[in-house]
């Protein structure tokens, strides 16, 4: 039995959490083999599973870390073409592995050629609609986005079922990303996130033995987005050293994966085991990317979310986190040490945490790898029969 899982290469929040199916699919028998994009595909060759590079097709940021539509209009006829690329590069990678099953995470190009291949094909999706929150874009990109959502709802349609790891109305995260989109044979399955590399960490004792608030900073996203967020996190860690105790993570596997000390708290370049510190922390302060607030809401912790500029993706997961009451949302252009403060005071009273812990007894009561491994290997095991 051999799966096929494409994921889309921009960041690292859908190779992790496709590598917990992977890992969970090969603990059944299954051969896997992964395709994906730039660090994404270094990230997963080093989680020890095999991965296809494919080339990047994604929106366009500024220098300073925030989506540009314009950018990313003009930029869109190479976009289009590495897209056309993609394609006819999984054909042959699919072919040639011989796959009994596809599963995509919001790799489109993916799903399309295990279709023209009549391959059962699988999604996971966490966002059908390109329209940004609150008509703030303007008329012409609601246009635009619209347009692209429509077509890509259709496409979306040609896998066999897409998965939605997220949790069902009204506790929806990605609310604004996914209804009303109109696409068929959805189904939800729970929040999917990444587990931690197992053996100690040397931080985790004297972080718990800490008596100052322990806040938790991961920096995530596309490399583009990650430097203005982190230099923000260590200015705002040694600003407010006399309150909270930080840990940083800077979302670069390349980079040294030991802890060292900074002013007002820990840094690590990357970091194995961050569900230790979404576990042991008090609170969390992050962008709005889906698994990161995932991670929050199942360790039943209060979050500050700030998200990338002008992304409407992480604008409406942000939005929605608060209105759960799990979260506050403080924008990037208003981040600074005195609102992080006050973000931070809200989140530690008020009834944030018992929400948090409210809505996390909830989510984890779900298994999105099993259910999402669970069709898979479906599928594949009657493919792989037939073809036997």
């Amino acid at each position: 039995m051999r799966v096929y899982i494409g994921c889309f290469g921009s960041g690292l929040g859908h190779a992790s959490r496709m590598l917990e199916v992977a890992g969970e699919l090969r603990s059944r028998g299954a051969e896997v083999r992964l395709s994906s994009s730039e660090e994404a595909v270094t990230f997963t060759r080093g989680r020890g599973f095999e991965c296809n590079d494919l080339p990047l097709a994604d929106v366009t940021y500024s220098g300073e870390g925030a989506f540009s539509l314009r950018a990313t209009l003009r930029d869109s006829p190479r976009t289009l073409t590495r897209a056309a690329q993609q394609v006819g590069l999984e054909i042959e990678n699919i072919e040639a592995f011989g796959a009994d099953a596809v599963l995509s995470d919001s790799a489109l190009a993916t799903a399309v050629a295990a279709r023209l291949l009549r391959v059962p094909t699988f999604t996971v999706l966490n966002q059908l609609n390109f329209t940004g929150p609150n008509g703030s874009e303007g008329t012409d990109s609601r246009v635009i986005g619209a347009g692209v959502s429509g077509v890509l709802g259709k496409l979306w349609e040609l896998s066999d079922k897409v998965f939605l790891p997220d949790l069902p109305p009204p506790y929806t995260i990605s609310e604004r990303n996914l209804w009303g989109s109109g696409v068929a044979n959805t189904e939800y399955v729970g929040f999917l996130t990444p587990t931690d590399a197992p053996g100690p960490d040397p931080l985790e004792a004297e972080m718990l033995g800490e008596k100052l608030p322990r806040v938790f900073w991961p920096v995530s996203g596309p490399p583009a987005t990650r430097g203005s967020f982190l230099s923000a996190a260590l200015a705002s860690a040694a600003a407010l050293s006399d309150r909270y105790l930080f840990v940083v993570t800077g979302g670069d596997p390349a980079s040294d994966h030991r802890p060292r000390r900074v002013p007002g708290g820990w840094f690590y370049g990357w970091c194995d085991a961050p569900g230790r510190y979404f576990r042991t922390c008090d609170a969390v302060v992050s962008r709005a990317g889906h698994v990161t607030i995932a991670q929050s809401i199942l360790s039943s912790k209060p979050s500050v979310l700030v998200p990338i500029p002008g992304q409407p993706e992480q604008q409406g997961n942000a939005e929605k986190a608060a209105r759960l009451g799990v979260s506050v949302e403080v924008r990037q252009e208003s981040l600074g040490v005195s609102r992080l403060r006050e973000a931070l005071g809200d989140v530690l009273r008020g009834g944030f945490s018992e929400r948090a812990a409210e809505i996390g007894s909830i989510a984890r009561r779900f298994n999105a790898k099993a259910s999402i491994a669970d069709a898979v290997e479906a599928a594949a095991r009657g493919r792989h029969r037939t073809a036997a």
